[in-house]
């Protein structure tokens, strides 16, 4: 029964992998059930694991341990860093953060760092045992469903699951993998498969990943870029921005308005740039979040939500005079008018009192989905 459906090449495939169901449509087909109904993110971020692997290396063959190393990499940064949450009955979220706990790793750690930090602890490969019992065998669900149909004791469903991945290795329709002692052995026709389509096969899985953590965290900003690890952040529009208020506040007479503001102190015209919201929430560099400030403050602050009541109003502030200041450069003024949903004339009439309210209607309801999902708050700069 399962083989004559895979025959249906079109209505079942996933859009993300429409471009090589053609020559692949039994693959492509299964691939596309293992994710239709996900109520963890285990068999996501397993699969997630072996593309590392195989992006990685050229064996035919993992460790289960191995995987379950490289599911603690794929899990850390969504965890750690942006703080989502994987669902409440998740317990990948729960190790993850157990993890983090015990090994005092940054949420930015490199995936070198956290996979250094796995491998070395036995600790860690014993929390990680958990999701023996219960994602390498039922990954396989699609393929196997036929053979296990009925069976409800868990243990025989694993037994007859393992038993058939091997068997079907020499079929059309074979597992992906099967199983060795404790390796995971590609299917040869698969890791061909997965090798020359890599790119396409991990959009694919990403995907879906996205979409059930977007799912599960559904008023948190650009869930699509908190995937992996962050790249380095570019702010030489930001920078040149800001120095352009900084030389027409000279003009004015008004240098002194262009400071820092946590500490009030006037900026010359090196400085850094400082994520409001941090960036870790809201993953973009949107000038609306930004402000110039010393580099001890933006070391000081890292990833904390300021006190909103003092600082709220001096950031809105700020921004209504860097508006002000460049109205003759509309180009500048685009993330304010995406932001606040104007056009540059309304935009520009709104008057430092409209002005402040649009800031609290953007960053209030912000702060506050990400103090739910757990990011400190109340930060103020301390009197040396």
């Amino acid at each position: 029964m399962a083989h004559a459906m895979a025959q249906d090449t079109t209505p079942g495939h996933s859009p993300g992998l429409a471009g090589v169901a053609v020559r692949y449509p039994g693959k492509t087909f299964f691939l596309g059930q293992v994710f239709k109904d996900t109520t963890n993110s285990y068999k996501l971020v397993w699969f997630l694991a072996i593309l590392a692997l195989i992006k990685r290396s050229e064996e035919k063959a993992f460790s289960i341990a191995e995987i379950f190393t490289e599911m603690a990499v794929a899990a850390w940064h969504p965890v750690c860093l942006y703080r989502l949450s994987l669902g409440r009955q998740d317990k990948l979220q729960e190790v993850i953060g157990e993890l983090q706990e015990q090994c005092g790793l940054s949420p930015h750690a490199t995936p070198e760092a956290i996979r250094k930090f796995v491998e070395g602890s036995g600790a860690a490969r014993a929390k990680l045992e958990y999701f023996r019992r219960y994602v390498p065998t039922r990954f396989l669900a699609p393929w196997v469903a036929d053979h296990v149909r009925g069976e409800r004791d868990d243990a025989a469903r694993t037994r007859k699951t393992m038993e058939f991945a091997k068997e079907s290795q020499t079929t059309p329709f074979a597992c992906p993998y099967y199983f060795e002692g404790n390796d995971v052995r590609l299917n040869d026709s698969w890791r061909v498969f997965l090798v020359e389509n890599l790119g396409v096969v991990q959009s694919f899985a990403e995907h879906h990943f996205a979409l059930y953590l977007q799912a599960r965290n559904p008023n948190v900003p650009g869930v699509v870029n908190k995937l992996r690890a962050p790249t380095l952040r570019q702010l030489t529009a930001a920078r040149d921005f800001w120095r352009l208020v900084r030389t027409d506040f000279d003009k004015l007479g008004k240098v002194d308005d262009f400071q820092d503001i946590y500490s009030e102190h006037p900026l010359a015209d090196t400085f850094s740039v400082d994520h409001f919201l941090p960036w870790s929430f809201v993953v973009h560099d949107l000038l609306w979040n930004l402000a110039p400030v010393e580099a001890t403050t933006n070391s000081r602050k890292g990833d904390v939500l300021p006190d909103l009541e003092l600082y709220l109003p001096r950031l809105a502030k700020l921004h209504f005079n860097a508006v002000q200041a460049a109205k003759e450069r509309p180009k500048f003024l685009e993330d304010y008018t995406d932001c606040f949903k104007q056009d540059t004339t309304g935009l520009l009439s709104l008057g430092e009192n409209g002005f402040v309210t649009k800031y609290r209607e953007v960053i209030v309801p912000q702060a506050q989905i990400a103090m739910n999902q757990g990011f400190k708050f109340g930060w103020k700069i301390l009197p040396n």
